[in-house]
């Protein structure tokens, strides 16, 4: 069920018995030389998209920039400042609950994201009564997660990894290019805020330790179908 798909009238009926949504939100930014910039949008609005039909509740279009002012040296990136996306998404959280949705699941593909969706969430979760926003990466859901561990243990990395290439070559293949021709780089992503430049000087190719070459669309359906039915659960719960 897409929102923007709805007529006005059918969205009024809705929200006469049930109050969820799910958001899905990503970016556009570089992924390495094979995989296209609006990966992590795409994926989250394929994940929420699908939980939505299987809930039988509404999904909002995707918010597809996200922050990503890291991976500005590496053209194609697009990204807002953390400033602003905040402001963007706490509004969009207001508009949204006074159209009368009152459970949100944000289903989201961007880890740099997460820290100002959660800020956004814990503000009109405080704010309005009776709100409730759940942000959930596709990525974290626990099974997720662990056939990820399972399939690439440390190659998987931290950008560009072979679980959302994966996904992305299950979706939408034609996105997906020669990701054999990635070169698999170190691990030495560190706990610090890295410049575009010095990012870019780290990691070339913009894959950061990992091995998108190790990616397959088979992994890539195990992958959707776990996400799925993890968003289910998260949303059924709120």
């Amino acid at each position: 069920m897409r929102l923007d798909h709805a007529f006005w009238p059918d969205v009024e009926k809705y929200l006469g018995g049930d109050d969820r949504l799910l958001l899905p939100t990503g970016s556009v930014e570089q992924h390495g030389p094979a995989v296209a910039t609006g990966i992590d949008y795409i994926i989250a609005n394929a994940v929420a998209g699908a939980a939505a039909e299987r809930l039988g509740v509404y999904c909002a279009p995707p918010l597809c920039y996200g922050v990503s002012l890291h991976h500005a040296a590496f053209p194609g990136t697009v990204s807002l400042k953390p400033s602003v996306y905040l402001v963007v998404v706490k509004d969009l959280f207001v508009f949204i609950l006074t159209q009368g949705f009152r459970r949100i699941v944000v289903v989201n593909g961007h880890g740099g994201n997460f820290g100002t969706l959660t800020a956004a969430a814990l503000e009109v979760s405080y704010e309005y009564e009776g709100v409730k926003v759940a942000i959930q990466n596709w990525y974290d859901v626990t099974a997720v997660a662990k056939r990820i561990g399972k399939e690439f243990g440390t190659k998987e990395g931290s950008h560009a990894t072979p679980g959302e290439t994966s996904v992305l070559m299950y979706l939408k293949p034609e996105l997906v290019g020669d990701v054999s021709e990635v070169k698999p780089t170190e691990a030495r992503w560190e706990k610090s805020v890295y410049s575009p430049r010095d990012l870019r000087s780290r990691y070339p190719q913009g894959a950061v330790a990992s091995e998108p070459a190790l990616a397959s669309p088979e992994i890539g359906k195990e992958l959707f179908e776990l996400a799925v039915e993890g968003v289910v659960d998260v949303m059924e719960r709120l």
